[in-house]
């Protein structure tokens, strides 16, 4: 998250979606949260722990708790949207 606050502040990061997250199961709606670049790349929140030596995107169980991870890296507008 650190990271992202770092490019947040620099004006590298440009927007934020909050995506459904793919592969989970159906039951109960899971979230990630993409950021894109000014040069138009995205980047996902990754957890700071690696599993068997790769990153690990973040998935939040609520949009309650993306919102909150997506505020605390600077955003105060975002895009919800269900893939």
């Amino acid at each position: 998250m650190n990271k992202l606050k770092l490019l947040f502040e620099a004006g590298d990061l440009t927007a934020v979606e909050i995506v459904a997250a793919p592969l989970e199961p159906v039951p109960a709606q899971r979230w990630c949260c993409q950021f894109r670049r000014r040069n138009g790349t995205r980047i996902a929140l990754e957890l700071n722990r690696k599993q068997q030596d790769r990153n690990q995107v973040r998935i939040f169980n609520s949009l309650d708790g993306a919102f909150s991870a997506c505020h605390a890296v600077g955003f105060r507008f975002m895009t919800v949207s269900e893939l």
